[in-house]
């Protein structure tokens, strides 16, 4: 079939025929992977061309690194060229308008101050809806559902990522937003929804009031905005009796809609159809850098964008979900700012996530530093303690953990070769802000010396 055909076939259809989240679910699911890869083509083909002529950036990038857009069909026909989270940070935002937004989001973490500010039209979003709700319904939600959203709603776009897939889900939805977790308890029992959505640390105190004051029937609960460990999402489950705890995978630049898991939490599922995707540099375990192309922006599109965040291919079993011919994502082990290279290995916070998942003794809430000794690298752990908590006891089971999984890191401990440090709060007092930052290299000062 010919690329030019395919395309503007597609998109009559996709707008046609395919409303209903159910409908796109199950025609999603009967796609031939043929169909996908020559779309994706088209669809690049078209986008490169496309931000070649209306973006300033992409006009003078192409220039430099010799790209001609009527060539560009594939990732590797860009040959060196990505796009980057500093790239936004440095330039002007109307650098990379292709035409007039109509709605504007920005970044949650910082650097230097500046925040990156992405941009879209009325229509980009109402088509992100329409795709989050067959991601919804694949996860078993209906219109007779009642769903209490407990997002934060200030300059992010998550909250409106599920605001729009619920429009097209036409169910009961509760704006909650990202208010005291009492507060947020005591208002939503009133309407006991059976779908809760929300952040990860947010859901967790929340989770904590209704393991003390009492739970209702929850069919699921989707969570996005930060990672979650397997230990976490465990205790949500267990409160919530029977409930299931799902993740999403997003960032501001694409919208909050990069993944979701399906019921069998295999990875995340990535849109095949608006989004080209890669892992660069992959490591002998097939962890890289995520890298992805926009392919149905016109206002703020991204050509090659890096990431940051650190994963690989999902390497699970075949899925057998409405989704199933869609591309999986493994869990995030972290960003490329957070892989520390030291006396310990080339550490990351997944390996700490891995080391403490199963002492109930720690909260959810740590942090781990690695400064520089007199001598040697420490690696200094910073938990909270439950009040039943042991000091001496997490140490050792926390010995035990890294003796049993992760057998090398021990027996660079046992040469000495680098130290550990314990440092243990109360509850809540790490986070002073939405997101902690798991992984900190504390060195540079000392390096600088």
């Amino acid at each position: 079939m010919v690329l030019s055909l395919v395309e503007p076939a597609f998109d009559l259809l996709d707008r046609s025929l395919l409303g209903s989240p159910r409908r796109r679910l199950r025609v999603a699911g009967m796609l031939p992977t043929t169909l996908v890869d020559r779309l994706q083509r088209a669809k690049l083909h078209r986008l490169v061309r496309y931000a070649g002529k209306h973006s300033p950036f992409y006009r003078e990038k192409f220039r430099e690194y010799g790209i001609n857009p009527r060539h560009v069909y594939t990732h590797a026909d860009l040959g060196d060229f990505f796009t980057t989270p500093e790239d936004l940070k440095s330039r002007p935002v109307e650098d990379f308008l292709c035409a007039r937004p109509e709605a504007g989001f920005e970044t949650t973490g910082t650097s230097l101050g500046v925040n990156k500010r992405v941009y879209f039209s009325n229509q980009e979003m109402l088509d992100y809806g329409r795709d989050g709700a067959a991601g919804l319904y694949n996860l078993g939600l209906r219109r007779e559902d009642i769903v209490l959203d407990g997002f934060d709603y200030s300059f992010w776009n998550a909250p409106f990522t599920a605001y729009f897939s619920l429009q097209y889900m036409r169910c009961f939805h509760v704006i909650g937003a990202f208010i005291e977790p009492q507060e947020l308890y005591d208002r939503m029992k009133v309407y006991r929804p059976n779908v809760i959505l929300g952040v990860p640390t947010h859901m967790v105190r929340v989770t904590e009031v209704a393991e003390r004051e009492g739970v209702w029937p929850v069919k699921f609960l989707l969570l996005g905005g930060e990672n979650l460990s397997e230990r976490t999402r465990a205790y949500i489950e267990s409160v919530w009796r029977g409930a299931r705890v799902f993740l999403t995978y997003g960032q501001t630049e694409n919208f909050g809609m990069t993944g979701v898991e399906c019921p069998q939490k295999g990875g995340y599922h990535v849109s095949g159809l608006g989004l080209v995707s890669e892992i660069i540099q992959p490591d002998e375990q097939g962890y890289g850098e995520y890298v992805y192309s926009t392919l149905d922006r016109t206002v703020m599109p991204f050509i090659r964008y890096r990431s940051a965040d650190i994963t690989r291919w999902t390497r699970n079993g075949g899925c057998t979900c409405g989704l199933r011919v869609m591309p999986r994502l493994d869990k995030i082990i972290g960003r490329c700012d957070e892989l520390i290279n030291c006396s310990m290995g080339n550490i990351s916070p997944y390996w700490f996530e891995e080391i403490l998942r199963d002492i109930p003794a720690v909260g959810n809430e740590w942090q781990v530093k690695v400064r520089r000794g007199d001598r040697d690298d420490i690696i200094e752990f910073h938990l909270e303690l439950n009040e039943s908590g042991a000091e001496g006891a997490v140490r050792e089971q926390i010995f035990r953990n890294i003796e049993t999984r992760f057998p090398d890191c021990w027996r660079y401990y046992t040469k000495g070769f680098f130290e550990f440090d314990f440092h243990f709060h109360a509850r809540h007092t790490l986070s002073n802000g939405r997101k902690l930052r798991r992984l900190i290299d504390a060195r540079k000062d000392a390096w600088s010396q």
